[in-house]
């Protein structure tokens, strides 16, 4: 008996070893987004990988398992990056050009939505004509997010500067509660968060970035800069699973509109192919970066720069690599 004992003992111990030595070998991909203060998770091109589950099946091939970060906004994204929390990130434009300027340690490696429909909401009963309308009213804006820019460009565009209203600094989730509660006249955000709110009757969309497509945003994948140098072949694997994803909702895209959205637009399937696929190819969904995005970023970083968000000058592209996004594309025989 204390033989049997003493070999149950034995075992015991190797398969503890055993365990230990899995956990510290077991190799871990974070990918990050921001979830807009709570009004949604993933979107675009890596919602559709993550629902289909093509990056664990990319990451796998090479030994990784995969880890899904939601952040409140995309400074917090940023300084996930900072503090190598994160390998890859899906953000705002505004944030992750803030944050490249800033040398956070990030790379511009693609694009997800290359062009994001941004919008105001008031009051149902509001009239909203021009930037005039709101001096002397209270409107909120997450500072230093996408929705930034509209909110600068609206004002600026109509002769209205800041000291006029009163901006309050609220996450989108809070800032549309709070015009939903009357607590703030109106509020700049995501069409995908405020149409199906003003759909149900609760606010009014009053303007969209789809009538001035310049102050449209954009959404960026980034890397994190001395990971993806130590180690490239998981940034092509990266974009094979991002390139195979928009391949499949290429297929059928009424499937994936929602994961798109990250499931506000769902119930709203003509909208959302409005927005995402009008012209049946899923443009926007594009992750190469192509020479018009450059311009867009260029011209973000600049306007950022002379209202002193950003120091200095910066040429967008030496914050940009595709060399992960090409060889993805080769070894697949897939040209978008």
């Amino acid at each position: 008996m204390k033989k049997f004992t003493k070999i149950l003992a034995a075992v015991a111990v190797i398969f503890t070893l055993t365990v230990n030595a899995e956990a510290k070998s077991k190799k871990v991909i974070r990918i990050g987004s921001a979830n807009g203060g709570g009004s949604r998770e993933f979107q675009g091109i890596l919602a559709i990988g993550k629902e289909l589950k093509l990056f664990e099946e990319e990451f796998g091939k090479l030994g990784y398992d995969v880890e899904y970060v939601t952040l409140e906004n995309g400074v917090a994204v940023n300084e996930a990056i900072l503090s190598s929390q994160l390998e890859f990130a899906f953000i705002g434009d505004v944030p992750g050009f803030v944050g490249l300027s800033n040398n956070v340690g990030s790379v511009w490696i693609g694009e997800d939505l290359g062009f994001s429909t941004l919008g105001i909401a008031v009051p149902k009963d509001f009239t909203l004509t021009s930037a005039k309308d709101l001096i002397g009213k209270t409107v909120a804006v997450n500072i230093g997010t996408n929705a930034h820019l509209l909110y600068a460009k609206y004002f600026e565009d109509g002769g209205v500067t800041e000291d006029k209203f009163t901006t309050v600094n609220l996450t989108l989730a809070n800032g549309a509660a709070s015009l939903v509660g009357g607590k703030v006249d109106a509020v700049f955000g995501d069409i995908t968060a405020l149409y199906p709110l003003a759909q149900r009757g609760e606010i009014k969309l009053a303007f969209t970035t789809l009538q001035r497509p310049e102050w449209h945003s954009q959404l960026l994948l980034l890397g994190h800069k001395k990971f993806l140098k130590k180690n490239p072949n998981l940034g092509v694997a990266f974009f094979k699973a991002v390139i195979r994803a928009r391949q499949e909702a290429l297929k059928a895209p009424e499937k994936y509109y929602g994961a798109i959205s990250a499931t506000a637009l769902k119930d709203y399937p003509e909208f959302a192919a409005s927005l995402y696929n009008a012209d049946g190819q899923l443009t926007p969904l594009k992750s190469k970066i192509t020479t018009d995005q450059i311009a867009r970023a260029q011209s973000l970083v600049d306007y950022f720069q002379s209202i002193k968000r950003i120091n200095g000058k910066h040429d967008v592209k030496t914050f940009i690599d595709t060399s992960f996004y090409n060889k993805a594309a080769q070894e697949l025989g897939i040209t978008e």
